[in-house]
């Protein structure tokens, strides 16, 4: 019989990539979250994740044991407080438009397995946010900021497009294709390097969207490169004769005790991107 707190070591080292970040959640060893997870491996008779210098990567049998018992874990973890009926407390959260929310969806999910009266309310602006992933120039002046990821921008284009067979791009290279722009992140588009363009093809709401209208061939955009992962749709390229800067990525929080113990128990998630 699998046990609670095998199950919570396990969704912790799913979520954070790492044992050693999984211990750190737990407030354990990182020997015993990685034995506990060998034990685990064992009973199952296969591998839950391919270990690397670079982290963890879930099989899919790991992934199939995470959609089962992610919910369950935060259940029985949350079970004392809600029988305690402790007031709900509400976190105003933002995430930029240049932030994809499938990346953060875990740092929620494990912050509040260790409280169940965490409410996540999303704002619009980082102004009017307790806590707020996304880009350093774009930090309000209201908020201290915790930098967790930096990268450089590339080009993403569709999978079937013709420079997708490429292993990087020249300037050259983009004048005949149609770009996608995106009006709401500072420093980032470099479409003024394309000076062939009149107006772009299309302007993106935020980078999911965007994502999905490279995909869809509809043209090509520039992108932080970790945008590419895990998306067999896109492929994202490096320009090699131009110089298109960097995203650092981060979480800002309101200068209150609260909101700043809130961001230190985020970070001890892998990066959003």
């Amino acid at each position: 019989m699998i046990d609670l707190t095998t199950l919570r070591y396990f969704t912790s080292a799913f979520e954070t990539g790492t044992f050693s970040q999984a211990a750190r959640a737990n407030g354990v060893s990182q020997p015993t979250v990685s034995a506990a997870i060998q034990k685990l491996e064992e009973t199952l008779s296969a591998p839950l994740f391919q270990r690397s210098k670079s982290g963890l990567t879930p099989t899919a049998l790991a992934r199939r044991l995470y959609s089962d018992a992610e919910q369950s874990v935060t259940h029985l973890s949350t079970l004392e407080d809600r029988l305690r009926d402790l007031p709900q407390q509400t976190v105003r959260f933002h995430c930029a438009p240049d932030v994809l929310v499938h990346g953060i969806a875990p740092d929620l999910s494990r912050v509040r397995r260790k409280s169940a009266t965490l409410t996540f309310s999303f704002t619009e602006t980082a102004e009017d946010s307790d806590i707020a992933y996304l880009s350093e120039a774009c930090v309000p002046g209201n908020h201290a900021f915790i930098p967790l990821t930096e990268e450089p921008f590339c080009v993403a284009v569709a999978r079937f497009h013709p420079l997708a067979a490429l292993s990087g791009l020249h300037l050259a290279d983009l004048q005949e294709y149609p770009l996608i722009h995106r009006p709401y992140c500072p420093n980032a588009d470099h479409m003024q390097l394309v000076p062939s363009l009149a107006s772009p093809v299309a302007q993106a709401m935020n980078d999911s969207q965007l994502l999905e209208l490279v995909a869809a061939g509809l043209g090509i955009a520039f992108v932080p490169r970790s945008h590419g992962d895990g998306r067999d749709d896109i492929t994202v390229l490096p320009l090699r004769d131009v110089e298109t800067g960097t995203r650092k990525v981060g979480i800002s929080h309101r200068k209150t005790a609260f909101a700043k113990g809130l961001a230190q128990e985020l970070t001890l998630t892998r990066p959003a991107t």
